[in-house]
């Protein structure tokens, strides 16, 4: 099986869930700042307008296939993905791997108090989580360099940062270049869904790649974002030719 399966120049993992959290666990620790981060249609679009995001992205130490849409564009190159792993579904998981392996963690992004009930709503499902520090979203200049400080005080190996895409990838490539064995993972609304502000869609319409269908439905602001799905299908089908 082939490690990567290229959609529209941004190269994404083959990887099961069990495989992206071992995979991180095995960069855990080596020398230097790694990247993971979650591709979907959106945010593949977003990479062909923006050469910034899109070199990010080719640097990233792993990128999962995160929507359905990517999962399709595979197929249509005669090539699949195992199954889809989720940003959502990857934070659960590492978040228990890191409990089960003794990682620190620290958590950033959100509105004021929503990461703080994520990590308590977490907590009460997987136990005591071995996180060393967090912090909501909206925070000032000043503050950030206060926030940078305390996540190199902290120790942590492990960082979420919420501040949705491309903001969330561009932070994380800036400004915690300088730290040293660390995993940093964007994670957009993933805080929101643990925090029971967003509800995921039921079982079968994740399985039958309908979630973005229940995420507009509760959300119907979000057309003009899925206005990209279109056009990574137009994309997709252009490239084939």
């Amino acid at each position: 099986m082939q490690n990567q399966i290229h959609v529209l120049s941004v190269p994404i993992d083959v990887v099961t869930m069990t495989e992206a959290v071992q995979k991180v666990l095995t960069l855990v620790g080596t020398p230097g700042l790694h990247m993971v981060a979650t591709a979907n249609a959106e945010m593949v679009m977003m990479a062909q307008e923006n050469q910034k995001l899109l070199e990010v992205l080719q640097k990233a130490d792993l990128v999962v296939p995160d929507g359905a849409g990517v999962l399709w564009a595979a197929e249509q190159q005669g090539e699949s993905f195992p199954e889809r792993v989720t940003g959502c579904d990857l934070l659960h998981h590492l978040l228990q791997a890191a409990k089960d392996n003794h990682i620190k963690v620290y958590c950033l992004g959100g509105a004021e108090g929503v990461v703080k009930q994520a990590l308590e709503n977490a907590t009460a499902e997987l136990g005591d989580l071995p996180v060393v520090g967090y912090h909501s979203g909206y925070f000032t200049e000043e503050e950030e360099v206060d926030i940078l400080k305390d996540i190199e005080r902290s120790g942590a190996q492990l960082v979420f940062v919420a501040f949705g895409v491309p903001k969330q990838e561009f932070w994380i490539r800036e400004r915690l270049a300088h730290l040293d064995g660390v995993v940093a993972m964007g994670v957009g609304g993933s805080f929101d869904v643990m925090a029971g502000m967003l509800k995921r869609a039921p079982l079968w319409m994740q399985r039958n790649r309908l979630e973005w269908l229940y995420r507009l439905l509760l959300q119907p602001k979000r057309i003009i974002r899925m206005l990209a799905l279109p056009k990574f299908m137009w994309a997709v089908w252009r490239h084939k030719q």
